[in-house]
């Protein structure tokens, strides 16, 4: 694909995974044109050199203004906090659930959707394919759900579109003190400043922890797709797992992060949570085989760029 003939908007470009996605995009040469009301995010992540509209999705107005003329839309914006969607059903359903059903239905163009693990609830089987069944936990995990399912019932004359469900993501840029950042971030800070790390649980709980940049690059490929074939692409009215396929107990996690520390980490057991899963371990063989994409950052090395 070549973006530098593209208009790119992204949603919730100055959050975590949006900031990488627009700086890779203007890296390849496109217009990017990011929209975030900074609520989760962090205007200083936005890249310079793109558009940047601080303002709401939920505002009809600066949404359609966002939309004209762009070639492609990443829609990442959301409210990520599942406590924040639990005290707040009102605004999380506004921003989760409704914008996203109008940016899918203004947008002349393709787009593609940051859905999540989440919306599978306690798993019924290991690994998790995009065949398991939906049985979302929780406000947040309903409102994704629900746009996936709108997505994946799209026909031939719709807006192109796919939803890509993200496990566990972590990278460079989370914020540890944020309630939106991943547990990875937040061990990371805490064994760097000698403080205690606590786990929930027996640290025998496994999670499936993806690199940020191999997102960004399920992002881009299927975002390719679409542009290029409209909806006789593949990603079109379908939804993929983003995740390694090779889950890490939390325990496991610690012993990582000690050999790269040189010493021991100070670990607290405490009670396991109500609703905590715990064991989660996703299936990316679906995207893999319909394009050319596979996880190529191990856990291993992801730690060890964050700790260098």
């Amino acid at each position: 694909m070549d973006w530098q003939t593209k208009r790119v908007l992204v949603t919730g470009g100055a959050g975590f995974i949006g900031s990488h996605l627009s700086a890779i995009l203007l890296e390849l040469g496109a217009d990017v044109t990011v929209l975030d009301d900074c609520s989760a995010g962090d205007s200083s992540k936005v890249p310079k050199a793109a558009n940047f509209i601080e303002g709401c999705i939920t505002d009809s107005a600066t949404l359609t203004s966002a939309l004209h003329g762009v070639d492609t839309v990443f829609h990442l914006a959301a409210i990520a906090s599942v406590p924040l969607c639990e005290s707040d059903p009102v605004w999380s359903d506004k921003v989760n659930l409704q914008a996203s059903r109008e940016i899918i239905s203004q947008a002349n163009c393709p787009v593609v959707f940051a859905s999540s693990a989440a919306i599978y609830g306690e798993p019924v089987e290991i690994p998790i394919a995009e065949t398991h069944p939906i049985s979302p936990v929780g406000n947040y995990g309903h409102q994704k759900a629900e746009i996936d399912a709108n997505i994946c019932s799209l026909d031939s004359q719709s807006t192109p579109a796919c939803a890509l469900r993200f496990f566990n993501v972590y990278g460079a840029g989370q914020d540890p003190s944020s309630q939106y950042s991943g547990v990875l971030s937040i061990f990371i800070d805490r064994a760097s400043r000698g403080q205690q790390i606590t786990i929930f649980g027996d640290g025998e709980q496994t999670r499936d922890f993806i690199h940020v940049s191999d997102v960004v690059q399920a992002l881009l490929k299927t975002g390719s797709s679409l542009l290029k074939s409209g909806t006789a692409s593949p990603a079109h009215a379908t939804s993929f797992n983003i995740c390694t396929g090779n889950p890490v107990t939390l325990n496991e996690v610690v012993s990582v992060l000690s050999s790269h520390m040189g010493g021991e980490i100070s670990v607290a057991y405490e009670k396991s949570r109500e609703g905590d899963i715990k064991h989660s371990s996703g299936d990316s063989t679906k995207l893999q085989s319909t394009f050319d994409w596979k996880p190529e950052t191990s856990l291993e090395n992801g730690l060890s760029s964050l700790l260098s």
